[in-house]
This record gives structure tokens, sequence and C-alpha cells, in this order.
């Protein structure tokens, strides 16, 4: 009886598994739904792709200043760095200091636009 019963229930585990795992990685199977891929006519040649590339890989800096390092390390982002002159504390890098510092004070129509839209 032990042994019918040990029989039956592998046979249920058995026929449980591939339902317990029929949406795993069924999305990525075709892709993001709704996505479709579409050639697109480019105005560079190949040669000036390639010149642009080797050109990257002598100096591998993206638009931001960032260095693009690869391996484990892979993006460097640009740092402050600052030096003393002449007695005086003087900005060497190419950042901005001029931005504007963040407020956290939000006027009554930022509030109530933000509870809208996340809260209704």
């Amino acid at each position: 009886m032990l042994f019918r019963k040990t029989i039956l229930a592998l046979a249920l585990t058995g026929a449980a598994i591939p339902a317990a795992f029929a949406n795993s990685g069924s999305a990525w199977v075709g892709g993001e739904l709704g996505f479709e891929a579409h050639a697109v006519q480019s105005t560079k040649s190949r040669a000036d792709i390639q010149k642009e590339y080797q050109a990257f890989r002598k100096n591998p800096v993206s638009a931001d200043g960032g260095t693009l390092a690869g391996g484990e390390v892979g993006y460097i982002p640009p740092q402050h760095s600052y030096a003393f002159q002449d007695g005086k504390l003087i900005h060497t890098d190419r950042i901005a200091h001029n931005t504007p510092k963040p407020s956290l004070a939000m006027t009554d129509a930022e509030r109530e636009l933000f509870r809208v839209q996340y809260f209704n």
C-alpha cells in the first residue's frame, strides 16, 4: 500500500512540474510583446562608422565626460577635482559648477499635481 501511495505521489508531482514552470521564460521567447524591429537607413558610410569607432577606442570618453573602462569597472563617472593655486582652491575639472541647488519646497499646485498623478 505504501508503494502505491509513493508511486501516485510521484506521478502527481511529475504531472504538476510542467504547469508550475509554464510561464517561466515564455515572455522572452518571442521578444517583447508589441515591439517590432525595422531597418533604418543611415546617412553615414561604413568607413565613417569605423573611423568613429577607432577614435572612440583611442579615447573612450562618453558625452557626459565619463570614461568607459570595460571589464568589471565598466563606467567611471566624471569626478570633481580641485587644486590649490596661489592660496585659493580652484576647480580643475570640466564639470559645470553653476547649476542651481535642488529645492525640496513644492508649491501648492505642484503638490496637488503630484497627489493627483500618483494617488488617483
